[in-house]
């Protein structure tokens, strides 16, 4: 059975998504260092992925695995960061004549009319359009720490997937924002998997946020900043690896408990 998108893409997610933006003049703390943000622009950058790999073609039949994949353009300069989020399009899904829905598709419309004595085929049958579907986006940013998943399942697929419904392309949910830093082993990795029953003729993982230049600041920059600010030092904590998961190095571990 296809799985199908019924209700409405929700466009208005009722806060600011750019709220979260860095800005010139923030300080972040990131893998224990502290760093001035310099500048920042936006950002925007798609994956293809199809059965001819992740630069070629146009779609992906149902049941395609892609695999884990890496794109070695999204890596960025030494002293900038990412900050992106991936979002899904969304396709169609029509009901079929006879009521069914599975493997549907784009079907061709042969309705016939009589028109002057003579048989027609025009174009003017009824499609119901029922929902969107969209292929699974899993991914590992960096590359071979999964995210999203439930703690005792990191390898599960059915947990901690991203579709059309969770982040629509023309809504992107900030909630799986991802921040790529500088090095190869730093670059995320994607792997798309369609469970749709039906071919995906647009099968992108589109991309959008910002960028932003960092500059490292010593322990004299930190003190000069907190005396400036009246004995306060305001800073926002990053952490590109996210929370830790059961079987990994950095999984939570309490020896009292």
């Amino acid at each position: 059975m296809a799985r199908v998108n019924f209700g409405r893409t929700p466009t208005v997610r009722g806060y600011n998504p750019l709220a979260n933006t860095l800005k010139p003049g923030h300080v972040i703390q990131l893998r224990g260092e502290f760093y001035l943000v310099d500048a920042v622009e936006g950002l925007t950058f798609d994956i293809v992925c199809t059965a001819n790999g992740n630069t070629s073609g146009t779609e992906i039949s149902a049941g395609y695995d892609s695999g884990y994949f890496q794109d070695a353009d999204l890596e960025p300069y030494r002293n900038h960061l990412y900050c992106l989020v991936p979002s899904l399009p969304g396709q169609p899904k029509f009901i079929a004549r006879d009521g069914t829905f599975d493997g549907v598709g784009f079907p061709n419309d042969e309705t016939n009319v009589t028109l002057s004595a003579a048989l027609r085929s025009i174009g003017g049958a009824s499609r119901t359009m029922v929902g969107l579907i969209s292929p699974r986006l899993y991914l590992k940013p960096p590359a071979g720490v999964p995210r999203w998943h439930a703690d005792e399942s990191p390898e599960n697929d059915k947990t901690g997937f991203l579709d059309c419904t969770v982040s629509p392309h023309e809504d992107p949910n900030p909630n799986f924002a991802i921040w790529i830093e500088s090095g190869e082993n730093q670059l995320p990795q994607f792997r798309l998997v369609n469970t749709t029953g039906e071919v995906i003729f647009n099968p992108v993982v589109h991309l959008q946020g910002f960028k932003c230049r960092l500059k490292h600041m010593s322990k004299g920059d930190v003190e000069a900043a907190r005396r400036a600010n009246g004995g306060k030092f305001v800073y926002k904590v990053i952490k590109p690896q996210g929370l830790p998961h059961a079987g990994s190095m950095a999984a939570d571990y309490d020896p009292t408990l």
